[in-house]
């Protein structure tokens, strides 16, 4: 029982620093989407970097949660299955038991809001890609010279061939 215990206070504590990695990254993700509609490269290249050190970390807390997790379940009798922590909780039935669970319950309910904010910041990117896309090419299409010669404040021709036939004798 006290493999159990030990097992048990590992996990809460791995779902508490996963719990706060996630809270960091839910920060960086609320930065990002202000970076990204006042057009602020600057902050938006550092916001990140710092979330790719925050992923990191948190794929680093997911591998040894799943490993304790792993043994917590062989621990509590669930070595058939791939033990997942809310099975964990039903066989704790405790107060430990309840705490992971309500740890877990918040750590799912960040990573929704997570998912949801990058869905809209991604949509701010794209936003902004196309501005600059639309951007560019007004920009070349107003310095591209014109293949036709029209007199001021005549219509423009649609007719380019008669550009070709033009004789260039002095």
């Amino acid at each position: 029982m006290n493999d159990v215990l030990t097992l048990a206070i590992t996990l809460e504590d791995l779902l508490v620093q996963e719990f706060r990695a996630c809270q960091s990254l839910h920060q960086l993700t609320k930065e990002e989407r202000q970076a990204l509609s006042q057009n602020d490269l600057n902050s938006l290249e550092v916001i990140l970097e710092q979330k790719e050190v925050v992923l990191d970390e948190l794929g680093q807390i997911e591998d040894r949660r799943r490993m304790v997790t792993q043994n917590l379940g062989d621990q509590v009798g669930l070595k058939h299955t791939d033990p997942t922590i809310t099975a964990i909780c039903q066989k704790l039935n405790n107060e430990m038991g309840q705490r992971i669970k309500r740890l877990k319950e918040g750590i799912s309910a960040l990573a929704e809001e997570i998912k949801i904010m990058t869905s809209g910041n991604h949509a701010l990117a794209m936003m902004a890609l196309e501005r600059v896309d639309a951007l560019q090419t007004i920009l070349i299409d107003s310095f591209r010279p014109s293949l036709t010669y029209d007199r001021p404040g005549s219509k423009t021709s649609d007719h380019l061939d008669v550009v070709w036939e033009v004789d260039q004798r002095a």
